[in-house]
């Protein structure tokens, strides 16, 4: 990732295992000033026949209908902290109205249309301006603002034509770039680009529109096919779409970019994981380890595969150290009881799933597990049992919980017991002939016959 962006995406967040970078929408939110409606009516009180919303962008494009290129600015007031801390604080509204008197002064003096937009911003073109243009005009207003009425103001530049957008899109691409500028600070200001892109992308992400968020990325690649953020978060998408072929394009096209960029080999390997391609896999992740050692995402993967893999000795040195990442983590102490477990060292095994059960209760596999193990210690049967029928209840659609229950309740000689689980376990999945057989054998006809 550029220098340039490591600031605004230094939120790193895991999205069913994919990695990402993201600028956080939480902050933005709080950075949005909502102009109450007392405040808009005192502005409306001064400008009776002000457009607002909808009716103002039909007006302004209606007159730009013949204009073959033109700037679109949208700005919100950032405080109203007076330049001299000594003198009494204005009243919201007052300061409102003296910032829009300023503001309709400067769109005559630059031939400029304005309106009060949706959400308490504020919009307006310029005809025959560019976005380079309009961001100086911008910087003079912000400067006019600060001195005559004691505001910050932060704006958003777009212009037309930019790609295929269309006219009415310019003040909506201005308030992406609103909001880019909203990341740097009051008194800011942003021309439209890639990154207010990415970041409108990110905010439909959160909302859960992934196609409308690949729709964004891919456009701010067509303004700028260097973004490496980019080309990752849209793999991420491809890849929560199970579109596997176009997520590795993607982090491809990130790691010849930047050779080091951890994220892009992580997530080049979990798409190969997702598809079965476990050996692939691994080469990838123990690649972006080398990179950078403490992603806890990349480490606990890693192990987690390594151990599937059989190779838990192995797999139990990177989840030991994913455990020193996150000590916090559940899902990281019932994989390295598991390794322990296929190791055959019973007591570190019970002392990770106890650690993974205090981090999350409802963790089914690490309390089956805990029992299983009690029971094999012939220790504590009450508690195994305990541990084996919590997390059936939890899970009862696993046939591996049910078949260890049912091993349980056959070394009680609860064969009536014992036999439902292994019929259950078997129904779902897990092979339990054998001893359903063995255990049918030993009942009475009539009992067999009846049990379900």
């Amino acid at each position: 990732m550029r220098k340039d962006q490591s600031e605004l995406y230094h939120h790193r967040e895991s999205t069913r295992h994919f990695l990402h970078a993201k600028a956080e929408a939480d902050d933005l939110q709080n950075k949005r000033i909502q102009i109450p409606v007392r405040i808009q009516k005192a502005i409306q009180s001064i400008y009776p026949g002000l457009l607002t919303g909808q009716a103002f962008l039909d007006h302004a494009l209606e007159q730009l209908t013949p204009a073959t290129r033109f700037a679109g600015l949208v700005f919100q007031i950032d405080d109203e902290v007076a330049t001299d801390s000594k003198k009494p604080q204005a009243d919201p509204a007052v300061a409102h109205k003296r910032a829009v008197k300023l503001f309709n002064t400067f769109c005559k003096k630059h031939n400029g249309t304005w309106g009060l937009l949706n959400q308490g911003l504020f919009g307006a073109f310029f005809d025959q301006k560019n976005s380079a243009s309009c961001l100086k005009l911008a910087q003079q207003f912000q400067q006019t603002s600060k001195n005559k009425a004691a505001l910050t103001v932060s704006a958003g530049i777009a212009e037309y034509p930019t790609l295929s957008f269309q006219p009415a899109q310019v003040l909506d691409n201005a308030r992406k770039a609103l909001d880019h500028a909203a990341f740097l600070g009051p008194n800011s200001a942003m021309i439209f680009d890639a990154v207010s892109l990415n970041i409108s992308g990110d905010q439909l992400f959160d909302q859960g529109d992934i196609k409308g968020s690949i729709e964004e990325f891919q456009q701010a690649l067509k303004m700028d096919p260097t973004n490496i953020n980019v080309h990752n978060s849209l793999g991420v998408c491809y890849g929560l779409l199970g579109e596997y072929e176009k997520a590795k394009l993607e982090f491809q096209s990130a790691v010849k970019l930047d050779h080091l960029e951890v994220m892009a080999w992580y997530n080049m390997g979990f798409t190969h994981m997702l598809n079965g391609d476990r050996k692939k896999a691994l080469d990838l992740f123990l690649k972006a380890n080398a990179i950078n050692q403490d992603v806890f995402e990349i480490t606990f993967q890693t192990g987690r595969l390594l151990m599937e893999m059989k190779q838990p000795e192995s797999g139990k040195k990177f989840l030991k150290h994913a455990a020193l990442l996150e000590p916090a983590s559940g899902a990281v102490f019932r994989y390295l009881g598991e390794c322990y477990m296929k190791i055959g060292n019973v007591d570190a095994a019970i002392a990770a799933y106890k650690k993974a059960i205090k981090h999350n209760p409802g963790d089914a596999a690490s309390l089956s597990a805990m029992g299983c193990l009690f029971a094999e210690q012939e220790e504590n049967p009450e508690i195994a049992q305990m541990f084996c029928q919590e997390s059936v209840q939890l899970a009862p659609d696993n046939g591996l919980f049910r078949y260890r229950l049912g091993q349980l309740y056959l070394k009680q000689n609860r064969l009536d017991d014992a036999l439902r689980e292994f019929k259950q376990a078997e129904r779902l999945g897990k092979d339990a002939s054998d001893v359903i057989t063995e255990i049918a054998s030993k009942l009475p006809p009539k009992t067999s016959r009846s049990t379900g």
